[in-house]
């Protein structure tokens, strides 16, 4: 199913690339079937370029400035899948500024990647967590329920919150934005953006 669920999700965002990433290698049977399974399943889908990598040199290639850009959707067992994701969201910001989904036949779940932070709750601290993890989920809820236009202006709000303004720093202590006061900021970027179009 996620392998059909990958190459659905490419084609229905004009993706023509798609990357399948095993141990296949060393773990024959499994792995061996996944790969199997994927190839078979990208009959199906001839409008999409599919390759295949091993996890260790995937988590190479995607610091390489050179490579990285070049995968746009990947599909892999779970294990793998959670060391990626994690690797993946440092380009962003950190697994602190992630979102997740787990997406079924007929329910689909989206949460921040990284859990409920108890450390941070811990040690009186949670009124700095970062909320873009939930806000990149809720980028992924929007886009999964049809409501795609609105998901693409609240991850551009998060991109230039987050990555390009940083009017409103979020540190994760004293010394930043709480969470509220930068979930401010995202949303009133959300407005912006929404009164130039």
């Amino acid at each position: 199913r996620i392998i059909r669920m990958a190459f659905e999700y490419a084609r229905r965002n004009n993706i023509h690339k798609l990357t399948v990433i095993t141990k296949a290698n060393v773990i024959k049977t499994t792995d061996g079937k996944f790969l199997n399974v994927a190839s078979q399943i990208a009959e199906d889908y001839p409008e999409i370029e599919w390759d295949d990598w091993f996890i260790d040199i995937m988590t190479a290639k995607l610091i390489d400035p050179k490579r990285k850009t070049q995968f746009k959707v990947m599909v892999m067992p779970n294990l793998y899948g959670d060391i990626l994701t994690d690797e993946a969201a440092e380009f962003q910001g950190g697994v602190g500024t992630a979102g997740s989904a787990n997406i079924g036949k007929q329910y689909a779940m989206f949460e921040a990647i990284h859990g409920t932070a108890p450390r941070m709750v811990e040690n009186g601290r949670a009124q700095y967590a970062d909320p873009s993890s939930m806000l990149r989920a809720t980028v992924m809820l929007l886009n999964h329920i049809g409501l795609a236009e609105k998901g693409k202006r609240l991850e551009k709000a998060l991109d230039i919150c987050g990555q390009y303004e940083k009017k409103i720093v979020i540190t994760g202590r004293e010394d930043g934005a709480t969470s509220g006061e930068f979930a401010d900021y995202v949303m009133e970027t959300v407005r912006e953006e929404g009164g130039r179009r």
